[in-house]
């Protein structure tokens, strides 16, 4: 009787293991209830439908190849009618699966390079390497974590995408921080190089007045943390990795460090270790590694 109630555990556990690689999505924000319907844009901000397709199509254009190249099949769910507001990644079998939501294009604070950073983050969960996130049953072993993605994003995924883009326009039209110039020059050289190091930095400063305002929506003035900069990073050091998704400043520090990383988004980070393709304090970088809010550094 013992040993046929172990073999039916088993089987469930095989299961329930396979049923969450199936259907467990990393979504971009934790869940939540917001929704924005089709219409709101206009009222509210946010980008147009044709700027949500516009973006969706240059990025794929890049990673679609890759992916099929990996042996997987993206599978681009454009949403745009639904008003969920976040975005997300799946795995089914060999079809990689991205899921943008209307809801989250359509928020006041959403640009199309944040837009455009969030589908790379989300990118980032099939691409981005180690650390990945194991999940319930390690349903999500195939995905990067959360800081992973994050890191991906504007390192290799936004760089890619933009590299050969007019970026002097569009930083033009930005107030940009005297930190970022001053970093994106001292680490960079060509011009256009700089502008993209900038342009990236922004759209993080985007996604993290994003998290910001989602974060501090309820909270009265005085509760409410204060916005996001580059020039107030987070101090805290984790004494673990943290796999789940860093808070906004966090995730700003994030952004920038792979923005200011001179490491090229063609040298695909390491599946099982941290340095390859990454600035990396483990090889003795001083800028540009993962931030010790989320990240612990191997031995």
């Amino acid at each position: 009787m013992m040993k046929t109630n172990l073999v039916a555990i088993a089987v469930l556990l095989l299961q329930t293991t396979a049923f969450a690689s199936k259907h467990e999505h990393c979504n971009f924000i934790p869940k939540n209830d917001l929704n924005i319907p089709v219409g709101m844009e206009l009222r509210a901000g946010g980008i147009t439908e044709e700027q949500f397709n516009t973006v969706i199509d240059k990025v794929i254009s890049y990673y679609e190849p890759i992916i099929k190249s990996k042996g997987g099949t993206l599978k681009m769910n454009r949403l745009w009618e639904d008003g969920t507001v976040n975005a997300s990644a799946q795995r089914q079998g060999k079809t990689w699966v991205v899921n943008m939501y209307g809801g989250l294009a359509r928020h006041s604070v959403t640009t199309p390079d944040g837009f455009a950073l969030v589908l790379c983050h989300e990118l980032g969960h099939h691409l981005g390497g180690f650390p990945q996130s194991g999940g319930i049953l390690g349903g999500n072993a195939w995905a990067s974590n959360e800081g992973q993605a994050d890191y991906f994003a504007t390192m290799k995924c936004f760089r890619r995408s933009y590299e050969t883009a007019d970026n002097a326009s569009v930083i033009s039209t930005l107030s940009i921080p005297q930190t970022m110039k001053t970093k994106c020059a001292d680490h960079f050289k060509s011009t256009n190089e700089i502008n993209l190091c900038l342009r990236e930095a922004m759209a993080g400063q985007v996604l993290a007045n994003l998290l910001w305002a989602l974060g501090n929506g309820q909270k009265s003035f005085t509760d409410a943390k204060p916005m996001p900069s580059v020039d107030t990073p987070n101090t805290n050091v984790v004494s673990k990795t943290d796999n789940a998704h860093p808070e906004a400043q966090c995730r700003l520090d994030t952004y920038f460090a792979g923005s200011i990383c001179p490491i090229s988004y063609t040298e695909e980070f390491g599946k099982k270790d941290p340095i390859t393709g990454a600035c990396a304090q483990e090889k003795g970088d001083k800028f540009g590694y993962r931030p010790l809010c989320w990240y612990k550094p191997q031995n």
